[in-house]
């Protein structure tokens, strides 16, 4: 369950220039820009260290902007505040919606010492210029998409590591397909799955974190 970490970004402690994108004026923080379309005024805009920690790795409050910057006037499409532990490569590229589009994946934290990593999931769509976040995906433990199934695959490491199945309803909201399943010596993952799909989707409110 490896994944692939695309360095796209450049911090920005300079609060002069953070002032130029989306106009802010008492501008805080370490800043963030990603620019997920060939048209580079569409920014996403990461406002990390809006409250002072002791520690460096403590999880910490960001705000996270995405407009379109221009040299008259900016426009800020939505804003969200979250709690995310900042790391160095925090940007993932991979579709998720089998629409053979990379959709943006943003680091949010870990668990189990580590061994497990939570992200927050915005499909992009780049006709539109917009990204739209799949609720709860950060709930989700060590996701990867498997395209021959069309599915999301989470792989959780506990005191027993285990696989879970996942699809996006038509509401972009993740759903449970059928039970967790141990990851043994002599899985056939292939085979299990199979098998978990023909039986059907098991819909379920909780996930596992």
């Amino acid at each position: 369950m490896r994944k692939i970490f695309f360095l796209s970004f450049i911090f920005l402690t300079s609060h002069s220039f953070a002032q130029k994108i989306f106009h802010q004026p008492n501008a805080k923080g370490t800043w963030q820009y990603i620019y997920p379309f060939k048209d580079k005024s569409y920014v996403l805009a990461i406002q990390h260290l809006i409250i002072e920690r002791e520690s460096f790795d403590d999880i910490r409050n960001a705000n996270i902007y995405f407009g379109k910057s221009s040299k008259n006037a900016d426009k800020i499409f939505w804003k969200e505040n979250i709690d995310m532990r900042q790391i160095t490569d925090n940007i993932t590229y991979e579709d998720y919606n089998n629409d053979a589009i990379k959709d943006l994946l943003i680091f949010e934290d870990t668990g189990a010492r580590g061994g497990n990593s939570f992200y927050n999931l915005y499909l992009i769509n780049p006709k539109n210029h917009t990204l739209t976040k799949v609720k709860d995906f950060d709930k989700i433990v060590n996701p990867s998409y498997n395209k021959k199934y069309k599915i999301i695959v989470s792989y959780g490491l506990t005191g027993t590591n285990y696989y879970q199945l996942y699809r996006l309803d038509k509401k972009l909201t993740p759903y449970e397909i059928g039970d967790s399943f141990e990851d043994t010596e002599n899985l056939d993952l292939d085979k299990k799955i199979t098998s978990i799909l023909k039986k059907g989707n098991n819909l379920k409110p909780q996930f596992k974190r």
